[in-house]
Protein backbone atom coordinates (compact mmCIF):
# COMPACT_ATOMS: atom_id res chain seq x y z
CA UNK A 1 0.00 0.00 0.00
CA UNK A 2 3.08 2.09 -0.09
CA UNK A 3 4.59 0.66 -3.43
CA UNK A 4 5.58 4.25 -4.31
CA UNK A 5 6.93 6.01 -1.28
CA UNK A 6 8.76 2.61 -0.17
CA UNK A 7 10.33 2.66 -4.04
CA UNK A 8 11.78 5.80 -4.18
CA UNK A 9 14.95 6.77 -3.64
CA UNK A 10 15.73 9.43 -1.53
CA UNK A 11 13.96 12.66 -1.98
CA UNK A 12 13.71 16.05 -0.74
CA UNK A 13 11.48 15.83 1.43
CA UNK A 14 13.41 12.87 3.63
CA UNK A 15 16.49 15.17 3.77
CA UNK A 16 14.33 17.54 5.06
CA UNK A 17 13.29 14.91 7.32
CA UNK A 18 16.51 14.13 8.46
CA UNK A 19 17.66 17.63 8.89
CA UNK A 20 14.33 18.38 11.23
CA UNK A 21 14.76 15.32 13.20
CA UNK A 22 18.32 15.02 13.34
CA UNK A 23 18.68 18.89 14.77
CA UNK A 24 16.33 16.75 17.48
CA UNK A 25 19.04 14.20 18.54
CA UNK A 26 21.89 16.72 17.45
CA UNK A 27 20.19 18.67 20.99
CA UNK A 28 19.84 15.58 22.69
CA UNK A 29 23.68 14.43 22.40
CA UNK A 30 24.87 17.91 23.00
CA UNK A 31 22.99 17.83 26.60
CA UNK A 32 23.99 13.66 27.35
CA UNK A 33 27.61 14.33 26.80
CA UNK A 34 27.28 18.63 28.49
CA UNK A 35 27.18 17.03 32.19
CA UNK A 36 30.50 14.56 31.59
CA UNK A 37 32.16 17.52 30.48
CA UNK A 38 31.38 20.02 33.21
CA UNK A 39 30.88 17.18 35.88
CA UNK A 40 34.07 18.45 38.24
CA UNK A 41 32.90 22.24 37.92
CA UNK A 42 29.19 21.59 38.83
CA UNK A 43 30.50 19.33 41.56
CA UNK A 44 32.55 21.83 42.72
CA UNK A 45 30.44 24.75 42.44
CA UNK A 46 27.49 23.47 43.95
CA UNK A 47 29.74 21.48 46.56
CA UNK A 48 27.44 18.12 45.61
CA UNK A 49 28.66 14.85 47.96
CA UNK A 50 29.03 11.99 45.36
CA UNK A 51 25.12 10.57 46.43
CA UNK A 52 24.37 14.33 44.62
CA UNK A 53 26.63 13.71 41.63
CA UNK A 54 25.65 10.75 40.48
CA UNK A 55 21.92 12.30 40.81
CA UNK A 56 22.68 14.95 38.94
CA UNK A 57 23.98 12.91 36.00
CA UNK A 58 20.92 10.67 36.02
CA UNK A 59 18.18 13.25 36.60
CA UNK A 60 17.51 14.05 32.82
CA UNK A 61 17.44 10.06 32.44
CA UNK A 62 15.06 9.55 35.14
CA UNK A 63 12.74 12.51 33.09
CA UNK A 64 13.17 10.66 30.04
CA UNK A 65 11.51 7.32 30.89
CA UNK A 66 8.75 9.59 31.72
CA UNK A 67 8.72 11.32 28.78
CA UNK A 68 9.02 8.60 26.67
CA UNK A 69 6.18 6.17 28.32
CA UNK A 70 4.03 9.81 27.81
CA UNK A 71 4.61 10.72 24.16
CA UNK A 72 4.61 7.18 23.10
CA UNK A 73 1.37 6.76 24.06
CA UNK A 74 -0.31 9.67 22.95
CA UNK A 75 1.27 10.30 19.59
CA UNK A 76 -0.08 6.81 18.88
CA UNK A 77 -3.61 8.14 19.83
CA UNK A 78 -3.37 11.48 17.98
CA UNK A 79 -0.73 11.33 16.08
CA UNK A 80 3.28 12.06 15.44
CA UNK A 81 2.44 15.61 14.49
CA UNK A 82 0.54 17.14 17.22
CA UNK A 83 3.63 16.15 19.44
CA UNK A 84 6.44 17.00 17.36
CA UNK A 85 8.27 20.37 18.66
CA UNK A 86 6.29 20.17 22.05
CA UNK A 87 9.16 17.49 22.83
CA UNK A 88 11.54 20.19 21.52
CA UNK A 89 9.81 22.74 23.81
CA UNK A 90 10.55 20.60 27.11
CA UNK A 91 14.39 20.34 26.25
CA UNK A 92 14.66 24.21 25.66
CA UNK A 93 12.73 25.04 28.76
CA UNK A 94 14.95 22.88 30.81
CA UNK A 95 18.44 24.06 29.12
CA UNK A 96 17.68 27.32 29.64
CA UNK A 97 16.34 26.98 33.22
CA UNK A 98 19.97 25.39 33.58
CA UNK A 99 21.59 28.85 33.77
CA UNK A 100 19.77 29.90 36.13
CA UNK A 101 20.42 27.55 38.38
CA UNK A 102 21.52 28.14 42.07
CA UNK A 103 21.50 24.72 44.51
CA UNK A 104 21.77 20.67 43.47
CA UNK A 105 17.71 20.61 43.97
CA UNK A 106 17.40 22.78 41.04
CA UNK A 107 19.22 21.37 38.70
CA UNK A 108 17.60 18.23 39.00
CA UNK A 109 14.41 19.35 38.19
CA UNK A 110 15.90 21.53 35.69
CA UNK A 111 17.51 18.40 34.40
CA UNK A 112 14.53 16.33 34.95
CA UNK A 113 12.48 18.70 32.68
CA UNK A 114 14.94 18.43 30.08
CA UNK A 115 15.01 15.03 30.48
CA UNK A 116 11.22 15.00 29.67
CA UNK A 117 11.69 16.17 26.26
CA UNK A 118 14.78 13.76 25.26
CA UNK A 119 12.98 11.05 25.82
CA UNK A 120 9.67 12.33 23.74
CA UNK A 121 12.44 13.00 21.09
CA UNK A 122 13.80 9.46 21.65
CA UNK A 123 10.38 8.37 20.52
CA UNK A 124 9.35 10.80 17.63
CA UNK A 125 12.25 10.96 15.83
CA UNK A 126 13.58 7.59 14.93
CA UNK A 127 9.98 6.69 14.12
CA UNK A 128 8.62 9.94 12.21
CA UNK A 129 12.02 8.78 9.83
CA UNK A 130 11.24 5.26 9.50
CA UNK A 131 7.58 6.13 8.38
CA UNK A 132 8.68 8.68 6.28
CA UNK A 133 11.78 6.53 4.28
CA UNK A 134 11.99 4.35 1.74
CA UNK A 135 12.66 0.50 1.81
CA UNK A 136 15.80 0.92 0.24
CA UNK A 137 17.60 3.52 2.29
CA UNK A 138 15.39 3.83 5.37
CA UNK A 139 18.46 2.43 7.49
CA UNK A 140 21.37 4.83 5.99
CA UNK A 141 18.56 8.06 6.78
CA UNK A 142 17.54 6.84 10.28
CA UNK A 143 21.37 6.79 10.65
CA UNK A 144 22.14 10.00 9.22
CA UNK A 145 19.35 11.27 11.20
CA UNK A 146 20.49 9.56 15.12
CA UNK A 147 24.23 8.91 15.37
CA UNK A 148 25.72 11.24 13.01
CA UNK A 149 24.14 13.93 14.09
CA UNK A 150 24.60 12.72 18.07
CA UNK A 151 28.52 12.95 17.31
CA UNK A 152 28.66 16.33 16.12
CA UNK A 153 26.58 17.29 19.18
CA UNK A 154 29.00 16.06 21.19
CA UNK A 155 31.95 17.71 19.40
CA UNK A 156 29.72 20.84 19.87
CA UNK A 157 29.90 20.78 23.38
CA UNK A 158 33.52 19.84 23.54
CA UNK A 159 34.04 23.13 21.44
CA UNK A 160 31.72 25.32 23.59
CA UNK A 161 33.43 23.94 26.78
CA UNK A 162 36.73 24.90 25.27
CA UNK A 163 35.24 28.53 24.21
CA UNK A 164 33.75 29.10 27.63
CA UNK A 165 37.01 28.37 29.62
CA UNK A 166 39.35 30.59 27.71
CA UNK A 167 36.84 33.51 28.15
CA UNK A 168 34.57 33.05 31.30
CA UNK A 169 35.30 31.81 35.03
CA UNK A 170 34.28 28.44 36.05
CA UNK A 171 31.17 28.88 37.78
CA UNK A 172 29.62 30.98 34.85
CA UNK A 173 31.43 28.07 31.99
CA UNK A 174 29.11 25.33 33.86
CA UNK A 175 25.97 27.70 33.07
CA UNK A 176 26.34 28.80 30.25
CA UNK A 177 27.16 25.04 28.88
CA UNK A 178 24.46 23.49 29.79
CA UNK A 179 22.08 26.53 28.93
CA UNK A 180 23.56 26.35 25.17
CA UNK A 181 22.24 22.89 24.40
CA UNK A 182 18.90 24.54 24.22
CA UNK A 183 19.84 27.10 21.72
CA UNK A 184 19.79 24.11 18.71
CA UNK A 185 16.52 22.95 19.13
CA UNK A 186 15.27 26.43 19.52
CA UNK A 187 15.55 26.65 15.89
CA UNK A 188 13.65 23.63 14.65
CA UNK A 189 10.66 23.73 16.63
CA UNK A 190 8.66 26.16 14.41
CA UNK A 191 9.80 23.58 11.27
CA UNK A 192 8.96 20.26 13.59
CA UNK A 193 5.21 22.11 13.82
CA UNK A 194 4.56 22.72 9.69
CA UNK A 195 5.73 18.94 8.80
CA UNK A 196 2.85 16.79 7.75
CA UNK A 197 1.96 13.91 9.60
CA UNK A 198 3.84 10.83 8.67
CA UNK A 199 1.93 8.56 5.61
CA UNK A 200 2.17 5.71 7.61
CA UNK A 201 0.45 6.99 10.43
CA UNK A 202 -2.16 8.67 7.90
CA UNK A 203 -3.31 5.73 6.23
CA UNK A 204 -3.15 3.07 8.69
CA UNK A 205 -4.74 4.75 11.72
CA UNK A 206 -6.51 8.25 11.07
CA UNK A 207 -7.59 8.13 7.12
CA UNK A 208 -7.34 12.08 7.25
CA UNK A 209 -8.43 12.98 3.47
CA UNK A 210 -7.19 16.64 3.37
CA UNK A 211 -3.69 15.99 5.30
CA UNK A 212 -3.41 12.54 3.11
CA UNK A 213 -3.74 14.96 -0.06
CA UNK A 214 -1.11 17.25 1.88
CA UNK A 215 1.21 14.12 2.64
CA UNK A 216 0.93 13.11 -0.92
CA UNK A 217 2.08 16.72 -2.44
CA UNK A 218 5.07 16.71 -0.22
CA UNK A 219 6.34 13.23 -0.92
CA UNK A 220 5.49 12.74 -4.93
CA UNK A 221 3.94 9.94 -3.91
CA UNK A 222 -0.04 8.52 -3.89
CA UNK A 223 -1.13 6.96 -0.83
CA UNK A 224 -3.57 4.35 -0.52
CA UNK A 225 -6.00 4.32 3.15
CA UNK A 226 -6.33 1.22 4.78
CA UNK A 227 -7.41 1.57 8.05
CA UNK A 228 -6.05 -0.93 10.20
CA UNK A 229 -8.89 -2.90 12.63
CA UNK A 230 -6.98 -4.79 14.99
CA UNK A 231 -7.88 -3.44 18.35
CA UNK A 232 -4.87 -1.42 20.13
CA UNK A 233 -4.59 -3.75 22.75
CA UNK A 234 -4.26 -6.77 20.27
CA UNK A 235 -1.62 -5.30 18.35
CA UNK A 236 0.37 -4.19 21.41
CA UNK A 237 -0.13 -8.00 23.27
CA UNK A 238 1.23 -9.71 19.19
CA UNK A 239 4.40 -7.16 19.56
CA UNK A 240 5.19 -7.76 23.46
CA UNK A 241 7.97 -9.91 22.90
CA UNK A 242 10.00 -7.77 20.41
CA UNK A 243 9.23 -5.09 22.19
CA UNK A 244 10.88 -6.82 25.49
CA UNK A 245 13.77 -8.10 23.43
CA UNK A 246 14.52 -4.36 21.86
CA UNK A 247 14.62 -2.84 25.37
CA UNK A 248 16.97 -5.53 26.52
CA UNK A 249 18.91 -5.38 23.79
CA UNK A 250 18.77 -1.06 24.44
CA UNK A 251 19.75 -1.92 28.11
CA UNK A 252 22.87 -3.60 27.45
CA UNK A 253 23.88 -1.47 25.01
CA UNK A 254 23.31 1.58 27.14
CA UNK A 255 25.12 -0.44 30.01
CA UNK A 256 28.00 0.04 28.37
CA UNK A 257 27.51 2.94 25.91
CA UNK A 258 25.73 5.80 27.97
CA UNK A 259 28.07 4.88 31.17
CA UNK A 260 31.28 5.43 29.04
CA UNK A 261 29.78 8.19 26.84
CA UNK A 262 29.12 9.83 31.02
CA UNK A 263 31.63 8.85 32.70
CA UNK A 264 34.09 8.08 29.57
CA UNK A 265 35.44 11.88 29.37
CA UNK A 266 36.35 11.52 32.95
CA UNK A 267 37.28 8.18 34.01
CA UNK A 268 38.94 7.01 30.94
CA UNK A 269 40.58 10.17 29.91
CA UNK A 270 41.85 10.16 33.41
CA UNK A 271 43.71 7.00 32.99
CA UNK A 272 44.92 7.87 29.41
CA UNK A 273 46.10 11.24 30.66
CA UNK A 274 43.70 13.19 28.56
CA UNK A 275 41.56 16.11 29.06
CA UNK A 276 37.81 15.40 28.54
CA UNK A 277 37.40 17.96 25.83
CA UNK A 278 40.44 16.52 24.06
CA UNK A 279 39.06 13.17 24.71
CA UNK A 280 35.81 13.93 23.61
CA UNK A 281 37.37 15.24 19.89
CA UNK A 282 39.32 12.53 19.55
CA UNK A 283 36.54 9.81 20.40
CA UNK A 284 34.20 11.61 17.43
CA UNK A 285 36.59 12.48 14.85
CA UNK A 286 38.66 8.89 14.71
CA UNK A 287 35.72 6.65 15.56
CA UNK A 288 32.33 7.75 16.62
CA UNK A 289 31.84 10.24 13.06
CA UNK A 290 33.63 7.32 11.00
CA UNK A 291 31.89 4.36 12.15
CA UNK A 292 28.67 6.01 11.31
CA UNK A 293 29.50 6.79 8.01
CA UNK A 294 30.93 3.36 7.72
CA UNK A 295 27.21 2.05 9.04
CA UNK A 296 25.26 4.24 6.59
CA UNK A 297 26.96 2.74 3.80
CA UNK A 298 26.85 -0.78 4.57
CA UNK A 299 23.14 -0.98 6.58
CA UNK A 300 20.74 -1.18 3.78
CA UNK A 301 23.09 -3.91 1.76
CA UNK A 302 24.52 -6.33 4.34
CA UNK A 303 21.91 -5.55 7.07
CA UNK A 304 21.38 -4.65 10.55
CA UNK A 305 22.16 -8.46 12.23
CA UNK A 306 25.57 -8.82 10.67
CA UNK A 307 26.94 -5.36 11.51
CA UNK A 308 25.71 -5.73 15.51
CA UNK A 309 27.43 -8.74 15.33
CA UNK A 310 30.57 -7.96 13.26
CA UNK A 311 30.65 -4.53 15.70
CA UNK A 312 30.10 -6.29 18.93
CA UNK A 313 32.71 -8.42 18.09
CA UNK A 314 34.89 -5.76 18.00
CA UNK A 315 34.03 -4.14 20.89
CA UNK A 316 34.22 -7.42 22.84
CA UNK A 317 38.02 -7.86 21.59
CA UNK A 318 38.81 -4.62 21.94
CA UNK A 319 37.80 -3.58 25.51
CA UNK A 320 39.44 -7.14 26.48
CA UNK A 321 42.54 -6.02 25.28
CA UNK A 322 42.27 -2.67 27.18
CA UNK A 323 41.12 -4.54 30.45
CA UNK A 324 43.94 -6.47 30.23
CA UNK A 325 46.30 -3.98 29.89
CA UNK A 326 45.02 -2.47 32.52
CA UNK A 327 44.61 -5.41 35.08
CA UNK A 328 47.50 -7.64 33.56
CA UNK A 329 50.21 -5.55 32.18
CA UNK A 330 53.00 -8.10 32.38
CA UNK A 331 51.44 -9.69 28.98
CA UNK A 332 52.65 -6.36 27.55
CA UNK A 333 56.34 -7.08 29.10
CA UNK A 334 57.75 -3.84 27.27
CA UNK A 335 55.44 -2.01 28.67
CA UNK A 336 54.06 -2.82 32.18
CA UNK A 337 56.57 0.20 33.64
CA UNK A 338 54.19 2.48 32.04
CA UNK A 339 51.20 0.92 33.73
CA UNK A 340 50.84 3.13 37.10
CA UNK A 341 48.45 2.78 39.70
CA UNK A 342 47.21 6.30 38.46
CA UNK A 343 46.64 5.71 35.12
CA UNK A 344 48.51 4.82 32.00
CA UNK A 345 51.34 6.42 30.55
CA UNK A 346 54.23 6.84 27.57
CA UNK A 347 53.77 3.92 25.54
CA UNK A 348 51.45 1.90 27.06
CA UNK A 349 48.73 5.21 27.34
CA UNK A 350 49.04 5.03 23.63
CA UNK A 351 48.12 1.42 23.49
CA UNK A 352 45.51 2.44 25.62
CA UNK A 353 43.90 4.92 23.75
CA UNK A 354 44.17 2.85 20.28
CA UNK A 355 42.21 -0.12 22.27
CA UNK A 356 39.70 1.82 23.48
CA UNK A 357 39.32 3.99 19.97
CA UNK A 358 39.04 0.56 18.46
CA UNK A 359 36.26 -0.35 19.88
CA UNK A 360 34.39 2.85 19.80
CA UNK A 361 34.94 2.41 15.82
CA UNK A 362 33.43 -1.27 15.80
CA UNK A 363 30.76 -0.27 18.04
CA UNK A 364 29.81 3.09 16.04
CA UNK A 365 29.77 0.63 12.88
CA UNK A 366 27.51 -1.37 14.68
CA UNK A 367 25.09 -1.66 17.65
CA UNK A 368 26.05 2.36 18.70
CA UNK A 369 24.24 2.89 14.92
CA UNK A 370 21.62 0.31 15.21
CA UNK A 371 20.86 -0.24 18.66
CA UNK A 372 22.18 2.88 20.17
CA UNK A 373 20.71 4.68 17.12
CA UNK A 374 16.47 4.21 18.41
CA UNK A 375 16.15 1.93 15.14
CA UNK A 376 15.39 -1.29 15.95
CA UNK A 377 11.87 -1.14 17.73
CA UNK A 378 10.62 1.57 15.04
CA UNK A 379 11.03 -1.37 12.58
CA UNK A 380 9.78 -4.05 14.13
CA UNK A 381 6.48 -3.21 15.56
CA UNK A 382 3.29 -2.48 13.33
CA UNK A 383 2.32 1.33 12.87
CA UNK A 384 -1.20 2.00 15.61
CA UNK A 385 1.29 0.59 18.48
CA UNK A 386 4.83 2.03 16.97
CA UNK A 387 5.47 5.17 19.40
CA UNK A 388 4.00 3.47 22.27
CA UNK A 389 6.30 0.55 21.55
CA UNK A 390 8.98 2.68 21.29
CA UNK A 391 8.00 4.59 24.24
CA UNK A 392 8.09 1.28 26.13
CA UNK A 393 11.82 0.27 25.00
CA UNK A 394 13.16 4.15 25.50
CA UNK A 395 11.25 4.52 28.94
CA UNK A 396 12.75 0.96 30.44
CA UNK A 397 16.32 1.80 28.87
CA UNK A 398 16.13 5.81 30.39
CA UNK A 399 15.13 3.85 34.04
CA UNK A 400 18.14 1.39 33.92
CA UNK A 401 20.40 3.77 32.55
CA UNK A 402 19.30 6.32 36.07
CA UNK A 403 20.10 3.15 37.90
CA UNK A 404 23.67 2.16 35.78
CA UNK A 405 24.43 5.86 36.50
CA UNK A 406 24.23 6.21 39.75
CA UNK A 407 25.71 2.85 40.43
CA UNK A 408 28.81 2.88 38.28
CA UNK A 409 30.96 5.28 40.66
CA UNK A 410 30.47 2.94 43.44
CA UNK A 411 31.36 -0.48 41.39
CA UNK A 412 34.37 1.52 39.95
CA UNK A 413 35.64 2.28 43.64
CA UNK A 414 34.66 -1.34 44.68
CA UNK A 415 35.93 -3.03 41.56
CA UNK A 416 38.64 -0.92 39.53
CA UNK A 417 38.46 0.35 36.07
CA UNK A 418 39.90 -3.11 34.51
CA UNK A 419 36.47 -5.00 35.93
CA UNK A 420 34.26 -2.49 34.20
CA UNK A 421 35.87 -2.43 31.30
CA UNK A 422 35.81 -6.24 31.47
CA UNK A 423 31.96 -6.92 32.35
CA UNK A 424 31.23 -4.29 29.35
CA UNK A 425 32.94 -6.78 26.57
CA UNK A 426 30.86 -9.27 28.47
CA UNK A 427 27.85 -7.61 27.72
CA UNK A 428 28.88 -7.73 23.84
CA UNK A 429 29.12 -11.46 23.83
CA UNK A 430 25.24 -11.53 25.50
CA UNK A 431 23.88 -9.01 23.03
CA UNK A 432 25.16 -11.20 19.82
CA UNK A 433 23.91 -13.87 20.98
CA UNK A 434 20.66 -11.77 21.78
CA UNK A 435 20.27 -9.90 18.02
CA UNK A 436 18.80 -13.23 16.68
CA UNK A 437 15.98 -12.89 18.08
CA UNK A 438 15.37 -9.69 16.30
CA UNK A 439 13.96 -10.01 12.60
CA UNK A 440 16.08 -8.64 9.78
CA UNK A 441 14.91 -5.13 8.32
CA UNK A 442 17.12 -4.64 5.71
CA UNK A 443 15.95 -4.04 2.00
CA UNK A 444 12.27 -5.30 3.88
CA UNK A 445 9.13 -2.69 4.21
CA UNK A 446 7.75 -1.68 7.50
CA UNK A 447 4.59 -3.38 6.68
CA UNK A 448 7.08 -6.83 5.27
CA UNK A 449 9.21 -6.97 8.75
CA UNK A 450 6.23 -5.62 11.96
CA UNK A 451 3.85 -7.82 9.97
CA UNK A 452 1.33 -5.00 9.98
CA UNK A 453 -0.94 -5.83 7.32
CA UNK A 454 -2.14 -9.22 9.31
CA UNK A 455 -5.34 -9.07 10.08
Amino acid sequence: MFDELDSRRITLFQIKSVIVSGIGIFSDSYNLYAISLIYYLVSASLRLSPIQASLMTSASFIGAAFGAFLFGYIADRIGRKPMYGIDLAFIVAGSFLQFFTTNFYELVIFRSILGFGIGGDYVLSPVIMAENADTRDRGKLMIMTFPIMAAFGAMLVAFVDQISLMYMPPDMVWHFVLAFGGVPALLVIYLRRRIPETPRFEARVRGNGEEIARIEAETGSSIKVDIDRKPFMARLRASIMLIIVSAVLWILYDMYSTTFAIYGPITIAYNLGLTPITFTYYAEIFAGIPGAIISALLIDRVGRRKLIVVGYAGVFFWLLMYSLLLSKSFIFSALASDVTTTGLIGKAAILGFTFYIMNYLFSATGPASIIGGAMVTPEITPTKVRTTSQGMTVGLDRTADAIGLTAFPILLTKFGLSAMVLAYAMIAILSIIMIFMIPEAAGRSLEDVSRDLDA
